[in-house]
């Protein structure tokens, strides 16, 4: 039911409870055993942290479990952008070669015209030289 409550209030005055619960069980005369600080950590783990601010966490009575988990389920977003990152990233190496790739090709075209157009030019001077001999 917790793990549901999207209220930051609500899971702030949980978040009191359990530190509450925690602090009592911790205590001399308290009922800790390992079944009930189980039950209380399950607890602490259905609430959503990311609607807290980080000092509502910072509490001795916070096991540091769940401050660890908090830390997780944060780097997890960023793990998941990397990767999708690193995949643009691939993506556009591999379009940026095709590109070079293209460019290279239409540098090598572009110079066979050059050369097609020097040749012209000078097959056209000869033809109009022999035409001005030719007519005198």
């Amino acid at each position: 039911c917790w793990s549901m409550c999207e209220d930051a209030c609500l899971v702030r005055e949980a978040l009191e409870y359990l530190k509450g619960t925690y602090r009592e069980l911790r205590q001399p005369g308290g009922s800790w055993s390992v079944e009930n600080e189980e039950a209380l950590f399950q607890m602490f783990l259905a609430l959503d942290m990311s609607l807290l601010p980080v000092q509502a966490l910072q509490s001795p009575c916070v096991p540091a479990q769940v401050q660890a988990v908090r830390l997780l389920v944060q780097s997890q977003p960023a793990e998941l952008f990397h990767a999708e990152l690193q995949t643009e990233v691939v993506t556009a190496t591999d379009n940026l070669k095709s590109i070079n790739f293209q460019c290279s090709k239409l540098s090598n075209k572009l110079n066979i015209v050059e050369q097609r157009t020097v040749m012209n030019k000078s097959q056209i001077g000869e033809a109009a030289v022999a035409i001005e001999e030719h007519q005198r």
